[in-house]
C-alpha cells in the first residue's frame, strides 16, 4: 500500500463485508496477484450472499491513485484519485461510460447501524445509458483507513459496511 492512498487501503488480507438491501457481499484482497504489461495489480475477491463471486484487478500508483484493470478490454481506470485531487476532480472511465467527480472531502455518510463524518464523496453518473440494469447516478463513499463505506441515490442508501477487518 503506498501511503498517500489513504481512502482505499488496499493490502492483503484486508476484508470488508456490506449490506445491500436483504443481500450482502464481502470483498478481500487476496494473497494472489495479477501483472499485466509490466504492471502488478492486488487481486481483490468479492463474494454475494447468494453464492456469486468475482475478482478484480487493482494497483496504487506513485501518487496513491487507485487503479482498476478492467479484465475484458485490459484498460485502467481511477478507482480513487491519490493525493493531489480536489473536490470538483472529474475523470472519466476508460470505455468513457461513465463520469466521476469529487463532490466532497469531508461528507457525512449515513447507515442503519452507524455514521461515518469526513467521508470522500465520488458521484457516479453515466454519460452513454449504456448500463440499463444500473441507476444514471450513484453517491460512494470512502473513509479514510476503512475503504468503500458505502453507495446511496438521491433518496436512499443503496450498500453499507457493516463491518471490516483492514491492517
Amino acid at each position: 500500500m503506498v501511503k498517500a492512498q489513504i481512502y482505499s487501503p488496499i493490502s492483503v488480507g484486508n476484508k470488508w463485508f456490506y449490506k445491500t438491501g436483504d443481500q450482502s457481499f464481502s470483498d478481500e484482497i487476496t494473497d494472489h496477484s495479477y501483472s499485466y504489461n509490466g504492471k502488478t495489480y492486488y487481486t481483490s475477491l468479492r463474494t454475494y450472499s447468494w453464492g456469486d463471486k468475482d475478482i478484480s484487478h487493482y494497483r496504487v500508483d506513485t501518487d496513491g491513485t487507485v487503479i482498476y484493470l478492467d479484465s475484458k478490454s485490459k484498460l485502467e481506470s481511477i478507482e480513487i484519485p491519490g493525493r493531489n485531487a480536489k473536490t470538483g476532480y472529474t475523470w472519466i472511465s476508460s470505455d468513457k461510460a461513465w463520469k466521476y467527480t469529487i463532490a466532497k472531502i469531508a461528507a457525512t455518510f449515513k447507515t442503519p447501524k452507524q455514521t461515518f463524518t469526513d467521508c470522500l464523496l465520488i458521484k457516479a453518473e453515466q454519460v452513454t445509458g449504456r448500463d440499463k440494469e444500473k441507476l444514471q447516478v450513484y453517491f460512494n463513499y470512502y473513509v479514510v483507513g476503512i475503504g468503500f463505506v458505502g453507495s446511496e441515490t438521491s433518496d436512499s442508501v443503496l450498500t453499507y459496511i457493516e463491518k471490516w477487518n483492514v491492517r
